[in-house]
């Protein structure tokens, strides 16, 4: 089978997928890869380097001479791809944020007129991406391939440790999911029928007194704190040996030199000029009051923009504030919303105004009637336990409102989106529907749960991408990537 395979990983430990497509019989046409992994590639294979793949530029070897403008129909069969390419473009330009609408739309649609192109020169039987494409390239790349009829499989990352679900369609599920889902329902799985991994998980998670930050949320916050162990070390032994000076000049040295120079003193800066300035953070705190308990509400737990769970996950809910204004339309007298922004988001993003928190955001969240935004130290445990219901577009707490038995009302496309229980709605008379089922007493069932958990076993991988999402598991990067790559090679005969 043709492939076109995008999996930026860096490191050796992918060869093995590489090893295990061309030992089946499998032909890579195009890769899509980290820089230096083009000697990893097959001869034949054209190799394009993701960040040149993200800046729009070709690979090399590529002939782009008869590559089309896109033409009316194909851009009006693209429309969602379009709004959330230049969402996704914020990203691309984060110093830049109020970059012309018409130069995203001009991006948006070279990167449609490359990526049709490739795929009409080098006819890919399938693609096969490393996870669910949320950078403008990928996404462009991914949209086109769904259009044209081209097998597609992806991955995302579970919040179960160690679990990764395989995807042909992130916006309709896993059908791996679903069909076990199916060959599961009416039956009756107690948490001893589960696997270990899985049953620890459960069980620990759903403890009444359970207060643990997630291994993920543990992961992230040491990686991009300056207070880093390893960062640390690294700063002291350089003191030590007196090498502090020459090794901050070449680490500065290396980052201007590696990519756009006015970008990277853009954003020193930015981040500089902030700690005096107004930002994000700041203003956010202007707005911010303590919960009443007392009340009856809604919370809704801010997701970390740029993302993959808000672009594309998110679908139009990328934009956080539209489902807040919907949620507070729907709700009932005498309920308010409580929304609290993720604690990862100035960590690891800045305190700085950007092209998706922007001067007046919360501002503007502050203004809808029956919402308030309360502070980011809130326990977010106790406010999911003492909520009416949990709401978000895609974020992990809608997945642990249901372990705790709370009703999570889902904008968007989160990888538990098949998971009995949950409320999917898509404007206000669904939102309405659904908190008229909660007030009549509706209740999440835990069985359902397990059922659930059971089925993620069998149509799961023992694996993960992001490193984050591994840090709780018993798995080493090497054992995820073989069992990944097994199941690519199983499963594309069958896609």
């Amino acid at each position: 089978m043709k492939l076109l395979l995008v999996w930026p990983d860096k490191g050796q430990e992918f060869v093995n997928l590489i090893s295990e497509l061309k030992k089946h019989n499998h032909e890579i046409v195009y890769f899509v890869g980290s820089e230096g992994a083009d000697e990893f590639k097959p001869p034949e294979a054209i190799f394009h380097f993701y960040g040149d793949a993200m800046n729009g530029k070709p690979a090399p070897g590529v002939d782009v001479s008869n590559f089309l403008p896109p033409g009316t129909d194909l851009i009006e069969k693209l429309y969602r791809t379009e709004s959330l390419t230049l969402i996704m473009l914020n990203n691309a330009v984060p110093m830049i944020p109020k970059i012309e609408v018409n130069r995203r739309k001009h991006f948006y649609y070279h990167l449609v007129s490359y990526w049709f192109g490739v795929l009409k020169k080098y006819q890919p039987e399938a693609l096969i991406l490393s996870y669910i494409p949320h950078n403008s390239y990928d996404f462009v790349l991914y949209s086109l391939a769904k259009l044209l009829g081209i097998k597609v499989l992806t991955f995302v990352d579970t919040r179960v440790p160690g679990r990764l679900l395989p995807l042909k369609d992130f916006w309709l599920g896993s059908d791996w999911l679903q069909k076990e889902l199916e060959s599961n329902r009416g039956k009756n799985f107690s948490a001893d029928d589960l696997p270990e991994d899985i049953r620890k998980y459960y069980l620990r998670t759903t403890k009444k007194d359970f207060n643990e930050m997630p291994g993920n949320l543990r992961f992230l916050k040491k990686k991009y704190s300056l207070l880093h162990p390893v960062f640390l070390a690294k700063v002291k032994a350089s003191i030590q040996d007196d090498t502090i000076f020459w090794k901050s000049f070449g680490y500065l040295r290396w980052k201007l030199g590696s990519g756009n120079y006015r970008r990277w003193m853009k954003k020193l800066f930015f981040n500089i000029s902030y700690l005096v300035q107004d930002n994000s953070k700041k203003e956010y705190r202007r707005f911010q009051s303590a919960p009443d308990f007392s009340k009856k509400f809604i919370y809704v737990p801010l997701q970390v923009q740029p993302e993959c769970s808000t672009a594309p996950q998110g679908g139009v809910f990328a934009d956080q504030i539209l489902m807040l204004e919907m949620l507070a339309a729907a709700l009932p007298e005498n309920w308010v919303i409580y929304a609290k922004e993720h604690p990862l988001q100035w960590l690891r993003f800045g305190s700085g105004f950007s092209g998706y928190k922007y001067r007046g955001y919360y501002q503007k969240i502050s203004e809808i009637k029956n919402v308030k935004i309360v502070p980011v130290e809130t326990n977010s445990y106790r406010l999911i336990k003492e909520s009416q219901a949990v709401a978000t577009a895609s974020g992990a707490p809608g997945w642990e409102a249901t372990l705790w038995l709370k009703p999570a009302i889902i904008f968007g496309y989160p990888w538990y989106l098949d998971c009995p229980g949950i409320f999917r709605v898509r404007d206000v008379a669904s939102c309405q529907d659904a908190i008229n089922k909660i007030i009549n007493g509706f209740k999440v069932e835990p069985q359902l749960t397990i059922n659930y958990l059971k089925s993620l076993e069998k149509a799961g991988v023992r694996g993960y991408r992001a490193s984050s999402a591994g840090e709780s598991s018993d798995l080493s990067s090497s054992e995820s990537m073989k069992n990944i790559a097994d199941f690519i090679v199983a499963e594309l005969p069958k896609l």
